[in-house]
């Protein structure tokens, strides 16, 4: 008996540590304080959806614009005790309330070092990317703009 408890303890600890190391492994702290964009735009003109997920206050955005014009609407959130990955978005202008579920982990598809899907969420797109160096701490809605106009002038 205490043989198969000691195996059944160790490949618990195996998998956990095997998916703690994995690369791709989900991290919900991903979500927060990152620009997410559903594509990186040909040009300027292009239009692209954008969110933002503040980490240190309840709120973000959702945004439809190009590099240089946009629209977007706040929300406020609450965190969802016990479960991981799911938060409410609380939408001020419509007082609509959303269960959104979210899996961000780290990928490397079309340039970009982050992948976001989300399921429950009336706005936006279900599948966003971002890059390292798009973190932000401030809820400034033009700062998508600056980020991927930058990304798209480089050489």
């Amino acid at each position: 008996m205490k043989k198969l408890a000691l195996g059944l303890m160790l490949v618990l600890l195996f998998g956990v540590a095997f998916r703690a190391i994995r690369s791709d492994a989900p991290d919900a702290r991903l979500l927060f304080d990152h620009i997410w964009v559903d594509h990186l735009p040909r040009d300027q003109t292009d239009k692209f959806q954008a969110l933002w997920v503040s980490g240190e206050h309840p709120f973000g955005n959702f945004s439809t614009r190009t590099v240089w014009t946009g629209q977007w609407e706040m929300f406020h959130y609450h965190v969802i005790p016990r479960e991981q990955g799911v938060l409410d978005f609380l939408f001020g202008r419509t007082t609509e309330r959303q269960r959104v579920r979210y899996t961000a982990r780290p990928c490397h598809e079309d340039g970009f070092d982050f992948c976001l899907e989300l399921s429950g969420s009336s706005r936006g797109v279900s599948r966003y990317f971002s890059k390292k160096e798009w973190q932000m701490k401030a809820g400034d809605p033009d700062a998508a703009g600056d980020l991927v106009r930058a990304a798209i002038e480089k050489p």
